[in-house]
């Protein structure tokens, strides 16, 4: 793909925190692109700051991975980035097909190595099998594991939704009675409570088409609602040893988010997200661009250098309010397409911007 004037880029889910980010870092990229954005909603906020928008089916349609491929052959998509774990699933499962038949490149890891991410437990079993720190656990439905789990931990305990996102469905566990209502429920990991929120960082990593860590930036953070609302770079050594190890054996397909806690004194991997995060803006606006970097890497063949060493850096996120045009969102509801999205008016409010 080298020599070509710009790439055609292709963002799922834009209405989510997740893709948006990936847009803002795209806009810091140099280089050169047109995004086509799609999402379920004609109401989702990023289908107005791209070049050309869809209403895309949702990804439990049948019907996503046809319309998916029919979109890349429509506007000769190079490459297709989300920040939605089930939308990457189905695109982990269907890249092979996607790029034969159409030539653009999923930026997802493979199946096997995605699903120790997408769920819980799964990531659990992978770093204990792996001899990585980990939370001790139990599954919800088996009931003498849940036992030794008290046992060995007492309470507090946490339960977590095997495939959930952010703190949805995060269940909290202080006494007998809390542990009997979890212990009813499908599909739910119970976990020791690791550290403090004082200890909690979240770590992104970069890999090469080799596997290799090719820059890793640490951070410790604060969450509103299961995301980072507040956030600190900085050297974190210790922190970061544990996650370069562990994406190092997971060799994931370029980003790759790690979020651990100190627990015991040890830096202990909770989550694992093989994707793009919800802080990849704030690294990018710092020069730590793996959304570009992936973009070099794997869709132009270049060859990578070591992303930058970024080891300060404060980030304050708040919410902002977006105006969009009425008859721009009449045009996305009524044909789910919106060719120029940027000819219709458009107002994000600037407080707080020095001028």
């Amino acid at each position: 793909m080298k020599g070509m004037d710009a790439l055609n880029i292709l963002v799922l889910g834009v209405g989510g925190n997740v893709s948006q980010g990936i847009l803002k870092a795209l806009a810091l990229s140099r280089v050169p692109h047109k995004v086509i954005g799609a999402c379920i909603s004609p109401l989702a906020l990023g289908l107005y700051t791209v070049d050309k928008s869809y209403v895309s089916p949702t990804v439990y349609d049948p019907a996503f991975p046809k319309w998916i491929l029919n979109v890349c052959e429509k506007e000769g998509i190079h490459v297709i980035l989300s920040g939605v774990e089930p939308v990457l699933a189905v695109l982990s499962r269907n890249a092979e097909v996607i790029r034969q038949e159409t030539g653009a490149i999923s930026i997802v890891s493979d199946p096997s190595t995605l699903s120790f991410a997408i769920d819980k437990l799964a990531t659990c079993q992978w770093l204990e099998s792996h001899g990585f720190n980990y939370p001790r656990y139990a599954p919800s439905w088996n009931l003498d594991a849940l036992e030794r789990l008290v046992e060995e931990c007492g309470y507090p305990l946490i339960a977590k939704l095997c495939a959930g996102k952010g703190s949805h469905g995060l269940i909290e566990i202080h006494e007998p009675s809390d542990l009997e209502y979890v212990s009813g429920k499908a599909g739910y990991v119970v976990q020791e409570l690791l550290g403090s929120s004082d200890t909690e960082y979240t770590v992104g990593c970069f890999s090469d088409r080799l596997g290799k860590v090719r820059g890793i930036i640490s951070m410790r953070r604060e969450l509103l609602q299961g995301t980072t609302y507040r956030a600190e770079v900085g050297e974190f050594p210790e922190i970061k040893a544990e996650a370069c190890r562990i994406a190092a054996a997971l060799k994931p397909m370029g980003p790759c988010n790690i979020q651990l806690r100190i627990s015991d004194g040890k830096p202990t991997c909770f989550e694992i997200n093989m994707r793009f995060s919800g802080t990849t803006p704030m690294r990018a606006r710092l020069g730590f661009n793996d959304v570009e970097a992936t973009l070099r890497h794997y869709v132009l063949g270049e060859e990578i250098e070591d992303l930058p060493l970024i080891t300060k850096g404060i980030i304050l996120r708040y919410w902002n309010e977006m105006y969009i045009d009425q008859d721009a969102y009449a045009v996305l509801r009524d044909r789910g397409l919106l060719d120029d999205p940027g000819r219709f008016d458009l107002l994000v409010e600037d407080y707080g911007m020095k001028r």
